[in-house]
């Protein structure tokens, strides 16, 4: 899909026709009644003076003075009706663009969430995707308005006093110049600021979230926080101040300058008010529509052409961002029912994050069979997590052979990846609903209450659960009025339910009880051993108490298996995972 300049423009038409018509014929009308709302006051003024001067008939003044108030009060009723309709549209709008960048969003390949650059574009087109995008037919609208209006402002001029006529249309000239030149300078400018912006959106959340709010009291960091966000706030601030600036004194002078002729010009239309050529009454209507032209042109028309030179940036940056690669079914269920897991080998499987130049898994090798229990183990950097990273495909540009079930794995679908693996990482998501919708998101297409009940159970939530108000049915975090909050922890047994609720037949847990001791993490592990017969399991942790449980320990070291057995198998061989293991048991006594 790719967004133009005049598919944004059709867009609304295809939204809400009707409320968009209604609109556009409003604007017509609008330019249409400019010019006869001139001429109805030059008629009423002229008429009342003849009243007042020549003791003309009184009732004459009626007509003007009705079709006068009839403008007047057409105004006010259309306009909250139209602000009602734009609303609406805008509502419809926003529900059709929101579904189509989340959609986009959902379905992009995992690459593009860890790169800076990529952060920077979303970040400038995910402020309001669907106000910048509406905004292109709005911003015809008004720009045609004012030149329409203008145009019947100056013809008048030109008939009626040639010279202030001439004046501003030669004048408007350079402000049209000025004005179209400025919006794609904004932008660009928006874009090269964008990264210190990103930094001082960042550096906010640090400020703010509650997560944060213990370490920021106990440390006392707060203050080194706030000196780094108000330094990349002011960066980017000063950056757009600049470009902001050379722009609105370029075309705020030449409006001036347009301002002041114009009023020059009032005096050179004072002869033909003098010698009877130009009625009193059409002279001050005429002065009237010449200054509402130059604040029009001076002031309205260089913001709607900065806008148009705006949108048309703003484009680029959505279709950048359209054209970004996606992970075919990123945003598919799991296959409910997944085929049987046999195996999973890797064949001198070589890895690089993008845009680095560090090896993370080099010439690895290792088979991992059916209802075993597996456990990688090894420091950091090591390539534990890329692993998992790889299995579940969220990144496929690896070199060498990765089989499952002896077929290629970039041969299977993500859906069918998705109901083969289920992961339970060290940063799961903690959601703001209730405690059963929480364990629900491990077996998305539903569980029936006893297997809830079952799986807070297993994983050492229930007690915590019976303390709640409502139950598993209570809501958690601090958005909601009545909203429960949880500690480390707790939160983790939770995640676990997860991955116990899941039927995925392989299950792995990438350090995700880092909150609990590690007499807890001991007990969890082995409670979720004692009832995976049947699935296969592989669990990543430093505390290798959970690698004791496992039939077959990978240990890593430079991306690639430095050692593998059994636990009694490596501790006789006094390796590198004995000496880990040695150096961690007296954690457990």
């Amino acid at each position: 899909m790719k967004f133009t300049y005049r598919g944004s423009l059709i867009l609304p038409f295809r939204i809400a026709p009707v409320a968009t018509i209604i609109g556009i014929l409003n604007t017509v009308i609008g330019i249409a009644i400019a010019p006869i709302n001139i001429l109805i006051t030059a008629y009423f003024i002229n008429t009342a003076l003849a009243v007042v001067r020549d003791g003309q008939d009184a009732s004459t003044i009626v007509l003007p003075l009705v079709a006068m108030a009839a403008f007047s009060v057409y105004g006010y009723i259309t306009r909250p009706l139209l602000d009602l309709l734009a609303q609406n549209v805008g509502i419809k709008r926003a529900l059709y663009l929101r579904e189509i960048f989340l959609e986009k969003r959902a379905r992009l390949e995992y690459k593009h969430t860890e790169n800076k650059d990529i952060a920077d574009l979303l970040r400038r087109i995910w402020s309001d995707p669907s106000g910048e995008i509406s905004r292109v037919l709005s911003n015809l609208i008004g720009f045609i308005s004012i030149v329409g209006t203008t145009v019947s402002y100056a013809v008048i001029l030109l008939v009626n006093a040639p010279i202030a006529g001439a004046i501003l249309i030669v004048l408007s000239v350079p402000i049209f110049i000025i004005a179209s030149k400025g919006g794609k300078a904004n932008y660009q400018a928006n874009r090269e600021a964008t990264r210190d912006q990103r930094m001082s959106w960042n550096l906010s959340y640090i400020l703010q979230s509650r997560n944060e709010a213990c370490e920021r009291n106990m440390f006392g960091y707060s203050e080194h926080i706030s000196k780094k966000y108000v330094h990349h706030h002011e960066l980017g601030r000063i950056h757009n101040l600049k470009v902001n600036a050379i722009w609105f004194a370029r075309s705020k002078a030449s409006a001036i300058i347009l301002g002041l002729l114009s009023a020059a010009s009032l005096f050179l239309m004072a002869p033909a008010v003098a010698n009877g050529s130009l009625s009193v009454g059409l002279f001050i209507a005429l002065q009237g529509a010449l200054f509402s032209a130059v604040q029009a042109i001076g002031w309205s028309l260089p913001w709607h052409f900065q806008q148009f030179a705006h949108q048309k940036e703003y484009l680029k940056d959505v279709n950048k961002f359209l054209s970004l690669s996606e992970a075919g079914g990123a945003d598919a269920l799991p296959i409910e029912i997944p085929p049987q897991f046999e195996s999973l080998e890797f064949k001198n499987v070589n890895f690089t994050y993008p845009g680095t130049e560090k090896v993370i898994l080099n010439n690895l090798n290792m088979r991992l069979e059916r209802g075993k229990h597996y456990s990688f183990v090894g420091v950091n950097g090591a390539g534990k997590t890329t692993i998992t990273k790889i299995i579940t495909r969220l990144y496929d540009d690896y070199t060498g052979e990765i089989l499952l079930n002896g077929k290629c794995l970039r041969q299977w679908t993500l859906s069918e990846i998705k109901g083969f693996f289920c992961v339970l990482f060290q940063d799961f998501a903690r959601y703001d609903i209730t405690v059963a919708e929480n364990a629900l998101v491990g077996k998305i297409h539903g569980a029936t209450d006893a297997e809830v009940d079952h799986a807070l159970e297993m994983s050492g939530f229930d007690g915590k659960a019976k303390e709640l108000k409502d139950g598993k049915n209570t809501l958690l975090g601090k958005t909601h009025d009545d909203g429960v909050d949880l500690s480390g922890g707790q939160w983790q047994r939770l995640a676990f339910a997860r991955a116990i609720l899941s039927t995925a037949p392989v299950k792995i847990l990438d350090e995700p009880t880092s909150a609990l001791d590690p007499i807890e993490e001991s007990k969890v592990y082995a409670k979720f051993e004692s009832m995976s017969d049947g699935f296969t399991t592989i669990f990543i942790s430093h505390r290798l108490a959970s690698a004791k449980l496992a039939d077959t320990i990978f240990v890593l070291e430079d991306g690639k298996v430095a050692e593998q057995g059994s636990h009694d198998e490596l501790m006789t061989a006094k390796g590198i995972y004995a000496e880990m293991f040695e150096s961690q048991q007296s954690w457990y006594l």
